[in-house]
């Protein structure tokens, strides 16, 4: 049959039409794909810079803790250097970069006060730098006053709570960052508080809105003096110890572990353990009468809980140098508190706050401390 030639030019147009129509949508489909890249490029870009910042800070506010910590122990002649001249200055380094620092005392020539400079330099040399007023403090207690206080930003995974003590005191949550829920099933009493130097991403159903503190000042821990501790020891360990059931019954005064340790069991007594390494609780540690019973785990370097485990006391981890952590793995129950620089939770964690001093010798108690009035950050 023959094929007319209006036929041919249609079938001709039609090609061509669809062909440009391909060509305009694989052109838009390239613009709309090197957009989005752009988008993920800068994206991660302003993340790692985020990152980067993060990281100076950190390092700027560990030359404040340093600073805090040679005030509390007169390290490196201090106090005689703010005696005679106002000033004392000092650096070093560490894997993420280096810290400087000065501290100018009286400040503004108001008594029992300092200035704290710190300037924190990363690998990648991002810069920041803070400036912190303090002031002198006798038994700085705070940080036990609450049932969770973290000296960095804290993430509570959506199961979990935090009550406070029967006397309807302790329910709270610090975080020097910001407070992070991960969900929205964890509960809070409504006498609990919520303390952030930055801000919280949600609020517990029934905690009100006047007991909810974001961009407050941070709080100072109190120095783990390990020489103090030692030298005060009842019982002393050099190497690594496991406690149990054996030997907790009757615990008392300052237990000094030159070492790990590992801890499941029921305990009698009123006791610190004090550990240079890491303490890590793989079972229940359970007071035989919690009424009287009480017990303290305190380590500069790190404190984990794993399984499904009850701890009654004080778990406390802190370092001046490098960030010490207490880590929750598992339906961890507390009764007590925790505080850490860094509080990690993978699971829920339930902590009940229960009086955590009973006589103990906890750090900030008997000398003098350096606590914060005022704080501000610059980025350089």
């Amino acid at each position: 049959m023959a094929v007319l030639p209006g036929r041919i030019r249609g079938d001709a147009s039609r090609r061509g039409s669809v062909f440009l129509l391909a060509m305009v949508a694989l052109t838009t489909l390239l613009l709309l794909g090197g957009s989005l890249l752009q988008s993920a490029i800068q994206g991660l870009a302003r993340a790692s810079d985020d990152q980067k910042r993060r990281d100076a800070f950190s390092l700027a506010e560990s030359g404040v803790d340093m600073a805090i910590c040679k005030l509390y122990e007169d390290y490196d002649g201090i106090n005689t250097a703010l005696e005679t001249t106002g000033r004392f200055s000092d650096s070093y380094t560490l894997s993420r970069g280096s810290v400087s620092y000065t501290v100018t005392a009286p400040y503004a020539g108001i008594a029992d006060s300092c200035l704290i400079d710190s300037v924190g330099t990363t690998n990648t040399n991002k810069r920041m730098r803070v400036l912190v007023v303090a002031s002198y403090l006798r038994d700085v207690s705070r940080v036990f006053e609450g049932a969770i206080f973290s000296d960095s930003p804290l993430v509570l995974n959506g199961a979990g709570a935090v009550y406070p003590d029967a006397s309807g005191k302790g329910g709270d949550i610090y975080a020097n960052g910001d407070i992070t829920f991960k969900g929205t099933s964890f509960k809070m009493d409504p006498s609990g508080s919520l303390y952030a130097t930055g801000t919280t991403n949600w609020v517990p159903d029934g905690v009100p809105a006047t007991h909810v503190h974001q961009n407050i000042a941070p709080m100072t821990m109190p120095v783990i003096d390990i020489d103090y501790y030692e030298s005060i020891a009842t019982t002393k360990y050099v190497g690594n110890v496991t406690f149990n059931n054996s030997n907790m019954v009757g615990l008392s005064g300052v237990i000094f572990v030159k070492g790990n340790v590992k801890i499941s069991g029921n305990f009698s007594g009123q006791a610190v353990i004090v550990a240079t390494g890491t303490i890590q609780v793989t079972g229940d540690v359970t007071a035989v009468n919690p009424d009287n019973d009480t017990l303290a785990l305190m380590s500069p370097k790190a404190i984990k809980i794993s399984g499904n485990a009850t701890v009654d006391g004080l778990i406390y981890a802190h370092s001046v140098v490098d960030d010490a952590s207490a880590t929750v793995s598992g339906s961890v129950v507390i009764n007590g508190a925790i505080v850490a620089d860094v509080v990690s939770t993978n699971g829920g964690i339930v902590v009940t706050y229960s009086d955590v001093w009973k006589g103990l010798p906890l750090p900030g108690q008997g000398k003098t401390q350096w606590s914060p009035v005022s704080w501000q950050e610059f980025y350089l």
